[in-house]
């Protein structure tokens, strides 16, 4: 193949559409040489006919070209069966249930039509207040080193049984694993979001980067099962900071070369795809920017020669091929045509390896009764129950209300009802329905809940923190002011009351003034607002941009100018859901003296439990991103028909002042908060019938935290 037809193949993009026929623009795309992207379409049973039609319909286009080249479908991350999210299935720290769940998905979404994960994300989240944790494991760089093993085998072995021991390699049932953020990313200074510039930098205090390694090196790259190693490896966004370029130049992962080598030194020679949107300009006013941290002061052409010679075998989330021809011919006046024709071969070579890993080149279609089969498959509906017990950890069990004995015979219990769906990327609007299963609930308990009204929310624009958008809908959609408490004399004749909260959700945020200085608040991990003055509060921050520079230049040794100044020193956050501790607070004085009031945290990250734990009895810790815990296996915790097991994947910090004072890039830095009996809540703590867990799991992933991988660190 020429570079003219192989710089096409070197986008990761996708379709506006999700369903048949093509929007012309997507067909156009697929005309003009894209053949790989993501798709939104989430195939569920409710939807799974259109995304396979869509599908098909994509692959029949390519079919028409001059080569047949199919397209690499890939998708975020998403569950069915109620499987839980990664951080979720990590806190079971059982790697075969982990190995069983990722099967389960891959062959789901398979046989609707994606062949490849972008995921699972394996940052080790050393940062407490990583705005990412949500989706990621944990803070153990050996444990997430474990699950990237476990889940990747899952996703890309077939296998001959439903326990995952006939490993029979790649096969019909496998989709590709693409291991992210490559690496560094839960080590993000202020916590902040590395899509926005606020969150751009990766710092390592504690001199702790080659731990970040360790899920990817030992992890993804050495499976220990057929297929090896992961497929793909998405780099992160983030900058691994060092004034002095310690890490390699200060830019973003897709154009580390150092980074990249470690992967290529390591004998992997698999398909490097970039994160989102890392090479183009944005459009003024839009309100997804691009992330081009550190090659701010490049144009598009030379952020993509720069990635070429990064190793990048595909730019995600754009299709720019103009450019990329540009920097193909920089490339060339460089290096001369011969090698520059041989490094987009490489990449093409790349690409059509994973492609036939999942057989793109011989089926590239999928029938809808064999995902029809799937989803009715009630093995799978029951793995899912079976994963969700495994990942709720039971933190506090005052009087052992929870036991094999069960709560008594139907006893009054108020169980409120949550507000799901609508979030994003959602494909069902949002509704309320009872906090745990209700046939369940039903089965066990006298249910009093709330009284849902008429819904009084406007429909947004489709992402969180966007305007209403007074044009989505004419209908009124769910919010959680529409579910009102019962009486206080119906609360009084409980003896129960289960409550569902959130974790705490303060953000921090950065805003640029206009001397060029910068005014950020602090993540916080507490309900009440936060003022961040306490001693240790880091005044000066590690890394910053130029201050004052337009474009947002990265100020290291060899800049120039001065460092702005990100700390978030004076500056108070208040927490989004405040009213879930007063929700708690309210419920626990109306209820009788004697009543238990068990509480279920659904956590995205690490959370101070000082304002809320003393006013439960039991409480209960589920980590989820894109939904919340799966009812029934709730409800079999708390009524004792099966006995709790999970641990906690990160340590739950005493205060904030532990938050601020501990090192980004290191984990298990923190003195863990102390409950009322006397239960510390570190990481690989949990409680089962008989109280403090201990085991085989805990010996292994208690054991001193590793710091460096076993596979040699070698950069060219």
């Amino acid at each position: 193949m020429s570079a003219e037809e192989i710089l096409p193949l070197m986008w990761h993009n996708g379709c506006n559409s999700t369903t048949a026929p093509l929007a012309d623009d997507d067909a156009a795309s697929l005309q003009a040489g894209m053949r790989a992207g993501v798709s939104r379409a989430q195939a569920a049973p409710d939807n799974y006919v259109e995304a396979i039609n869509w599908i098909n319909a994509v692959q029949e286009e390519c079919e028409k070209s001059a080569y047949g080249i199919p397209y690499l479908n890939s998708t975020d991350q998403y569950q069915n069966f109620e499987i839980p999210d990664n951080d979720g299935l990590v806190a079971s720290m059982d790697m075969d249930i982990i190995r069983r769940a990722a099967k389960v998905q891959a062959k789901v979404w398979r046989a609707t039509g994606v062949r490849c994960l972008l995921g699972p994300q394996i940052d080790i989240s050393t940062n407490p207040t990583y705005c990412r944790y949500s989706g990621s494991a944990s803070e153990d760089p050996a444990l997430n080193r474990d699950f990237a093993r476990a889940f990747i085998t899952g996703l890309q072995s077939t296998f001959g049984d439903d326990a995952c021991t006939d490993d029979q390699g790649w096969g019909k049932d496998s989709i590709l694993g693409m291991a992210k953020h490559y690496c560094g990313a839960g080590a993000v200074e202020g916590g902040r979001n590395d899509h926005s510039d606020g969150g751009k930098y990766d710092v390592f205090p504690g001199d702790n980067f080659k731990a970040h390694l360790i899920p990817f090196l030992d992890g993804a790259l050495n499976l220990g099962s057929k297929t090896g190693a992961a497929a793909s490896i998405m780099p992160n966004y983030g900058i691994a900071y060092d004034e002095n370029l310690k890490y390699g130049d200060n830019v973003g992962g897709g154009f580390s070369e150092m980074r990249t080598s470690y992967l290529r030194n390591a004998g992997w020679d698999g398909m490097v795809t970039t994160d989102w949107q890392i090479t183009g300009d944005s459009e003024p006013g839009a309100m997804m920017k691009n992330r081009v941290w550190g090659v701010e002061d490049l144009t598009p052409d030379e952020r993509q020669l720069k990635g070429l010679k990064a190793g990048d075998d595909q730019f995600g989330g754009e299709f720019d091929v103009e450019n990329l021809t540009k920097a193909y011919e920089s490339l060339e006046a460089e290096v001369g045509a011969d090698e520059a024709l041989a490094r987009v071969r490489d990449s093409a070579c790349r690409i059509f390896t994973v492609m036939n890993y999942v057989d793109l080149f011989d089926q590239p279609y999928s029938d809808r009764e064999e995902a029809q089969a799937l989803f009715e498959d009630e093995a799978n509906t029951a793995l899912g129950v079976e994963a969700a017990e495994k990942s709720i950890v039971m933190v506090k069990n005052k009087g052992n209300v929870i036991s094999k004995a069960g709560l008594g015979d139907k006893p009054r219990c108020y169980i409120p009802q949550a507000l799901v769906g609508g979030g994003m990327f959602s494909t069902t609007p949002a509704k309320f329905q009872l906090a745990i299963d209700e046939d369940v609930a039903n089965k066990f308990f006298d249910v009093l809940t709330d009284t849902v009204g008429e819904p009084t929310g406007k429909a947004m624009g489709g992402f969180p923190g966007m305007p209403v958008d007074e044009n989505a809908s004419s209908d009124p959609v769910y919010q959680a002011s529409d579910a009102k408490m019962p009486s206080d004399d119906e609360l009084a004749q409980c003896k129960y009351a289960i409550l569902v909260v959130d974790c705490p959700t303060g953000e921090s945020s950065l805003t640029t003034n206009e001397d060029g200085t910068v005014t950020c608040t602090p993540a916080s991990l507490q309900y009440r607002p936060y003022t961040a003055d306490g001693d240790n509060v880091r005044r000066e921050f590690i890394a910053g941009n130029v201050m004052g520079s337009a474009n947002g230049t990265v100020w290291d040794s060899q800049s120039g100018g001065v460092k702005e100044n990100r700390s978030h020193y004076g500056q108070t956050t208040v927490c989004g859901n405040e009213s879930d501790l007063d929700r708690v607070i309210e419920v626990r004085s109306k209820l009788p003296e004697d009543a238990k009031l068990i509480l279920v945290v659904e956590a995205t990250h690490p959370m101070c439990f000082h304002e809320i734990e003393p006013y439960a009895d039991v409480i209960l810790v589920h980590f989820m991103m894109s939904q919340g815990v799966n009812g029934v296996a709730l409800a079999n915790i708390v009524t004792g028909q099966t006995e709790p097991s999970a641990l906690l994947p990160c340590q739950m910090p005493k205060d904030m002042s532990e938050v601020e004072g501990q090192d980004e890039d290191v984990p298990r830095d923190m003195v863990p908060y102390t409950d009322s009996e006397g239960n510390a809540y570190d990481f690989a703590f949990g409680l089962n019938w008989s109280g403090k867990i201990s085991d085989e799991r805990t010996k292994t992933y208690g054991a001193a935290a590793l710091t460096e991988p076993e596979t040699k660190v070698v950069a060219s």
